[in-house]
């Protein structure tokens, strides 16, 4: 399962401990666990920032037998190897032991800065190219190719978008850097190399995320990218939640 969504888990079932405190008790212990469990799970130092936000009263939650309106975010966390990502969790209630009961309102985001967003880049091009950033809205990628006789830098501009779960990949330009060349003579001259980043496709991406969470949306900056999920009620109280999902 990936890091990020085990660090997710890990703040939910946090929740669980805190039945019967006051509204002040609850206010002043629930960010204090989120935080430690955060922290653990992530190996990040004291210093580094956990930010718990509570909505609404907390103790009428509590009566109700739960936690609610509860918003965390963990900025530059480590979430692979080498890549740091802001990590955001909200739910709008949960019991107090969520592996016993359904969650409501329940919402996952990821957002990675542009320099890290190399094997993402990757997969959305079936590892056609070699370097990307981010632009208005839209992703840009690029690879030194031959043809022609030349060394052309090829640039492809790529709009992403969630599709019933799934990453839409929709072409929106390419040129070749320096030569006056149409979209058809670039794919010509490459023999079929560049069809990958000529039409739009779906990919699925359930076999990377837990069968219980579903890709919603994709925005893109000029700095990042934040991918935001949703999570089924039972994400916690049902094991096979939280198996990986599987790709027809």
């Amino acid at each position: 399962m990936p890091r990020p969504l085990k660090v997710i888990i890990a703040l939910v079932v946090a929740v669980g401990v805190l039945a019967g405190l006051a509204e002040w008790g609850l206010r002043l212990a629930i960010p204090g666990v989120v935080e430690k469990i955060a922290r653990e799970q992530l190996d990040l130092p004291r210093s580094h920032p956990v930010d718990v936000q509570l909505g609404g009263s907390a103790l009428l939650y509590a009566i109700g037998g739960g936690v609610g309106d509860i918003e965390v975010e963990i900025p530059d966390a480590p979430v692979a190897d080498g890549v740091r990502a802001t990590l955001d969790f909200r739910a709008d209630r949960s019991p107090f032991d969520p592996s016993q009961g359904e969650m409501e309102g329940v919402t996952a985001a990821i957002y990675v800065k542009t320099a890290d967003l190399g094997p993402v880049i990757s997969l959305l091009t079936s590892g056609l190219v070699d370097s990307g950033k981010t632009s208005s809205g839209e992703l840009v990628v690029g690879r030194q190719l031959e043809a022609l006789g030349f060394s052309v830098p090829i640039e492809a501009t790529l709009g992403l978008s969630a599709v019933d779960g799934e990453v839409l990949v929709e072409p929106r330009g390419l040129s070749a850097v320096g030569f006056d060349l149409s979209v058809d003579q670039l794919a010509s001259a490459t023999g079929g190399l560049l069809d990958p980043l000529l039409s739009a496709r779906q990919l699925c991406v359930s076999e990377w995320i837990p069968a219980g969470a579903t890709l919603t949306d994709i925005s893109i900056t000029t700095s990042g990218a934040r991918v935001e999920f949703g999570l089924a009620p039972d994400f916690l109280s049902n094991p096979a939640q939280q198996e990986l999902g599987t790709c027809g």
